[in-house]
């Protein structure tokens, strides 16, 4: 899991890219560890690629999580993304009240 992360944090669009939307690791510690990578980001697009990842990634326990970086205006577009993605009531109601407080994170849903 080590190297599909470094990949996922590549500043290299194609080899994020290729990354992203390859096959991904799955087990148990999975989740755990795109949480703590997003949290430990030392800048806040890859902290947003982060949060984009675990809305793909299809585990409603990360809605908390998600709905903590709706905060942060540099990750919230990503947040808002993800949360609708997860399509968990807490997390879409969440997004939808931040998309009406900061129409900004609406952007990329309505493109």
């Amino acid at each position: 899991m080590d190297d599909w992360i470094a990949r996922i944090r590549s500043r290299d669009a194609m080899v994020f890219e290729d990354t992203y939307h390859g096959e991904r690791p799955s087990g148990s510690e999975v989740i755990p560890r795109l949480i703590a990578e997003m949290r430990s980001a030392a800048d806040l697009y890859t902290r947003g690629k982060f949060a984009e990842l675990l809305g793909e990634m299809g585990d409603a326990s990360v809605v908390p999580y998600l709905i903590e970086e709706l905060s942060c205006s540099d990750t919230r577009l990503w947040a808002v993304f993800a949360l609708h993605k997860l399509g968990d009531a807490a997390g879409v109601r969440a997004a939808a009240a931040c998309r009406i407080q900061h129409p900004e994170a609406s952007r990329r849903l309505d493109s």
